[in-house]
């Protein structure tokens, strides 16, 4: 139906042409000579390189981007739920004490990656992963100064079992008596944390008068955040 992949025009000839994605967020803080640092492991380092900028391979501005990707494990995720969080954050951070840098994007893998295989344990190991690898960037806002911001795009390690649709309870296996994993994203609402040191006591205000905040809303926050003003066609801030 559509042309899924425009570096290698796969496929050549489709239904509905590609939307032109213009403006994101990536482009604008380049331009405007915004410092940026992008950082994830290989399963996630297209989430923020090529999607982040509106499905375009390559850098706005040599100069003031960098792009760090940590090589994934070539193994079931149940089995390294860690996965490579804390080498992630140790990319990060490394960057962070050569040069400094504005604006900083990382996609920690983990509650997505093993939250598909459905398997429990291995999930609360792979937040517990993440977990730990926040606290060293919290711990590294609260020494330089910076301002932490937690999210997702979906949830997928929140719930991991079928549910009943009119029960509400979860769903067994007739022949086995066990719980039936939830392999799939979840549509619970994420958490939107915003963490700045330097505001202690003074948390930030958010706005009550969006119908549907979302995702869309976050780009004029990180301006906001950053003291820049948000383009005028950008969704409103999520900041009173």
């Amino acid at each position: 139906m559509m042309q899924y992949d425009g570096d290698t025009l796969t496929p050549e000839r489709y239904l509905v042409a590609p939307p032109e994605i213009e403006r994101t967020l990536g482009e604008y803080m380049a331009r405007s000579g915004i410092t940026q640092l992008a950082c994830a492991e290989t399963q996630k380092f297209g989430h923020v390189t090529y999607f982040w900028n509106g499905n375009r391979s390559g850098k706005f501005d040599e100069q003031r981007e960098t792009y760090l990707e940590v090589p994934s494990d070539r193994v079931p995720f149940e089995q390294r739920p860690w996965m490579k969080a804390a080498e992630v954050t140790d990319a990060v951070l490394a960057a962070l004490g050569e040069k400094d840098f504005d604006f900083i994007r990382v996609n920690y893998a983990n509650g997505d990656m093993v939250g598909h295989t459905g398997h429990l344990p291995a999930a609360v190991a792979a937040v517990g992963a993440v977990d730990l690898a926040l606290a060293r960037l919290a711990a590294w806002a609260e020494r330089k100064g910076g301002i932490l911001v937690v999210t997702a795009d979906h949830g997928n390690a929140d719930q991991m079992f079928q549910l009943d649709q009119k029960s509400g309870e979860p769903k067994t296996d007739p022949e086995t008596g066990r719980l039936l994993p939830l392999t799939s994203h979840t549509l619970n609402p994420v958490p939107f944390a915003i963490y700045d040191p330097a505001r202690r006591g003074d948390p930030y205000r958010l706005r009550r008068d969006l119908e549907s905040p979302g995702l869309a809303n976050q780009a004029a926050t990180f301006l906001d955040l950053l003291g820049w003003a948000p383009p005028s066609n950008y969704e409103p801030s999520l900041l009173e």
